[in-house]
C-alpha cells in the first residue's frame, strides 16, 4: 500500500511549484526613522540562518542600532533560526541597541514558544494608526506585552532620535 503525498520534492505543501531560481530566503531592509526594518521572506534554516546574523552584525556597527525583524513572510523555521535570533539580539545589545520581532508568522511564534525563547524578544504587531512607523517596542526598548490598538499613545513613543548614519536602503540578500 503506497501513500502518495499531494506534493513532492519540487512542490511546496501549499501546492505551489517554486521557480527553479527562487531563493530559499530573502532579506531586504529599509530605514523607518531611527529603526532599520529587515523583512525576512521564505525559509530560515541551517543553510541560511548565518546570513541573517551577518546582516544584523553589519547593522550593529551603527551607533545604538535598533533593528526590527519583520517575520510575517517566513513560512518555515528550525532551531538554527532561533539560534540566529538569539545571536542577533546579543550582537545588538552589545552595541547598546535593541531587537524586536514584527508580526512573526505562525511557525515562528510556535517555535519560539516551544523553545521557551519567546520572552527574550519584544514582539511588535506593527504601528498603530496615527503612530510614526517606527513607534513600538524596538524604538522604546520596551519588551513588554504587545501593544493593543486603544487610540491613545504613550509619552514614551513621542520622542525618537533619528540622527543615525544611513545604510543603503532597499538592498536585498538572497540565499
Amino acid at each position: 500500500m503506497s501513500k502518495e503525498l499531494p506534493y513532492g520534492p519540487s512542490r511546496r505543501a501549499d501546492g505551489d511549484v517554486p521557480a527553479p531560481d527562487e531563493p530559499v530566503m530573502s532579506l531586504d531592509w529599509e530605514h523607518e526613522g531611527p529603526l532599520t526594518v529587515v523583512s525576512v521572506h521564505g525559509e530560515v534554516d541551517m543553510s541560511n540562518a548565518p546570513l541573517l546574523v551577518d546582516l544584523v552584525a553589519e547593522l550593529a556597527r551603527r551607533p545604538a542600532p535598533r533593528v526590527v525583524l519583520d517575520l510575517s513572510g517566513v513560512r518555515f523555521v528550525d532551531l538554527h533560526a532561533v539560534r540566529a535570533l538569539v545571536e542577533a539580539d546579543r550582537l545588538l545589545r552589545e552595541a547598546a541597541g535593541g531587537l524586536a520581532l514584527r508580526r512573526p508568522s505562525r511557525c515562528v511564534s510556535r517555535l519560539l514558544h516551544l523553545t521557551a525563547t519567546a520572552h527574550l524578544f519584544g514582539v511588535d504587531d506593527g504601528p498603530l494608526p496615527g503612530d510614526a512607523p517606527w513607534a513600538g517596542p524596538a524604538a522604546t526598548g520596551d519588551h513588554g506585552p504587545p501593544r493593543r490598538a486603544t487610540g491613545a499613545r504613550s509619552a514614551q513613543h513621542s520622542r525618537m532620535d533619528a540622527a543615525r548614519p544611513p545604510l543603503p536602503s532597499g538592498r536585498e540578500v538572497s540565499a
